[in-house]
């Protein structure tokens, strides 16, 4: 028994600990990159993230923007892994002649994280959203409010971006009273939009989550808001218009 849990807790400590050679960046490289390389955002978790075009062809992910012997790459452990998958695994080489990820067509709405932490990356094709709804405990529809979510309003010209306006302020008399969050049908699931921290404050965490953990946002203000999601960026924008 004591053997298994140190085992346990040696995969456990290896899993929380991976970085990439300590890297702070994490760059792209290859035939299906346009521009031949591209930089990677890093989200508030430690995981990197893309979102935009790719190209038919291979993509290396690497901790330098050029190949010197210090760098390291990020190689699917499977051999031609397709970059949209459910989640693969990989492992970190200094052998830049190490398999590359695929791209097995061209197409403007590719996403994908890389999450270090378990070593795994995973990708889509991303389609637009049909609806977008935001609602808790700082909006007038509070928590019970299935079916009567406030729906936000899709842009004509960028169908990934939805914008709301409206007053957000504390309702004492509900839980979580100065929170909410969004949710991409007029229920709670399956499709919600999260931070990466609860109870982050919407006018200063412009990055969000698609799923995981429960948490949600609170306002530091009480007034009107204009809040605007990009749900194919992750990224969300709140503006105090009134007070």
């Amino acid at each position: 028994m004591k053997g298994k849990l140190l085992i346990s807790l040696s995969f456990i400590i290896c899993h929380l600990s991976f970085s990439p050679a300590g890297a702070q960046t994490l760059w792209m490289t290859g035939s299906a990159v346009p521009g031949g390389v591209q930089q990677l955002t890093q989200a508030a978790d430690g995981s990197y993230k893309f979102a935009g075009t790719l190209q038919q062809g291979e993509l290396r992910l690497q901790t330098t923007k050029k190949a010197t012997s210090a760098t390291r790459y990020l190689t699917p452990l499977l051999p031609d892994a397709p970059i949209a998958n459910k989640g693969l695994g990989f492992t970190e080489t200094a052998d830049p002649q190490a398999p590359a990820w695929q791209v097995p067509f061209s197409e403007d709405a590719y996403r994908f994280t890389v999450d270090t932490q378990y070593r795994q990356l995973r990708g889509e094709v991303f389609q637009p959203w049909g609806e977008l709804f935001i609602a808790g405990g700082a909006t007038e529809v509070g928590w019970k409010c299935e079916g009567k979510m406030l729906l936000m309003t899709q842009d004509a010209e960028n169908p990934n971006l939805w914008t709301w306006e409206g007053e957000l302020k504390r309702h004492p008399n509900v839980e979580e009273p100065a929170s909410f969050k969004f949710q991409g049908q007029d229920r709670w699931g399956p499709k919600a939009l999260h931070p990466y921290r609860q109870d982050a404050d919407i006018l200063s965490d412009q990055q969000l989550r698609t799923g995981g953990t429960d948490t949600k946002w609170t306002i530091s203000r009480e007034g009107t808001y204009r809040i605007t999601v990009d749900v194919f960026h992750e990224m969300v924008k709140a503006q105090l218009v009134q007070k």
